[in-house]
């Protein structure tokens, strides 16, 4: 049975979700410190031991891409938060793929500008009402996980 992740990739937490034909389990690592430096190191401990456990070479791994935004400082950190999941994927051997918010968004919501209620929506309808606990992240992060499934 093939495995699809889907990575939502944040400042202060990662959302990953993992999707085997039309189950599904979500979860949120976080790093709480004030600190940029520490909240990294913490999200890399995480993610490493999560990667580990849980993910295989033979799974599908999908993280969205960084979109851009405003705020040159959340950029850069957001950039950061992204090269340390490839090099994680990179130490394990296991193939990931980036995909653009937009890209996702047209392939499993049917419209590539759709809002936080509109994703939320579909979730429901492809997921059930299961969905309706998660936070914004972890939705968008299995519907990242969707669009790699619709890939294969």
């Amino acid at each position: 049975m093939k495995r699809f992740h889907g990575i939502d990739v944040s400042t202060k937490k990662l959302a990953i979700a993992t999707l085997v034909n039309s189950e599904f389990g979500v979860v949120e690592l976080q790093a709480k410190s004030r600190s940029w430096e520490d909240r990294l190191a913490q999200l890399y401990k995480q993610f490493f031991k999560f990667v580990e456990e849980n993910i295989s070479a033979d799974d599908l791994v999908c993280i969205e891409d960084i979109p851009l935004v405003q705020n040159r400082q959340a950029m850069l950190k957001l950039v950061h938060v992204l090269a340390m999941c490839r090099v994680v994927f990179f130490h394990h051997e296991i193939d990931c793929f980036t995909v653009n918010v937009s890209t996702w968004k047209k392939v499993v919501v049917g419209d590539g500008r759709a809002d936080k209620d509109k994703i939320r929506a579909m979730a429901r309808q492809i997921f059930g009402t299961g969905v309706g606990r998660l936070s914004q992240d972890s939705i968008d992060a299995l519907m990242i996980a969707k669009w790699g499934q619709l890939r294969v």
